[in-house]
């Protein structure tokens, strides 16, 4: 059996609550072409949570894509991930 695999059309940019008070997710600034430009907007993001919820950051990759992590005065812990848009499609 052969499995289809779609090529990504554009990246974009979520950060979710992963622990704490519940929040709407935020979606980055635009779509983005690679893993490597998004990555751009997770620091961005991860940074803005940060000084915004008066909170500490951390910056890493896993599975080859960067990640954001802010940890809110709040109680909340957010996670900031790059996604493709077929990965959105599929998450319902």
């Amino acid at each position: 059996m052969n499995t289809l695999t779609l090529d990504p059309i554009a990246y974009v940019v979520v950060a979710a609550v992963v622990h704490g008070p519940n929040a709407d997710p935020i979606l980055g600034k635009g779509l983005f072409c690679s893993i490597d430009c998004a990555a751009h907007e997770v620091r961005d993001l991860t940074v803005a949570l940060g000084l915004q919820e008066q909170g500490a950051t951390l910056l890493a990759r896993h599975s080859g894509r960067p990640i954001g992590v802010a940890v809110t005065r709040g109680g909340r812990t957010w996670a900031v991930e790059v996604h493709s848009t077929h990965e959105l499609a599929s998450n319902g």
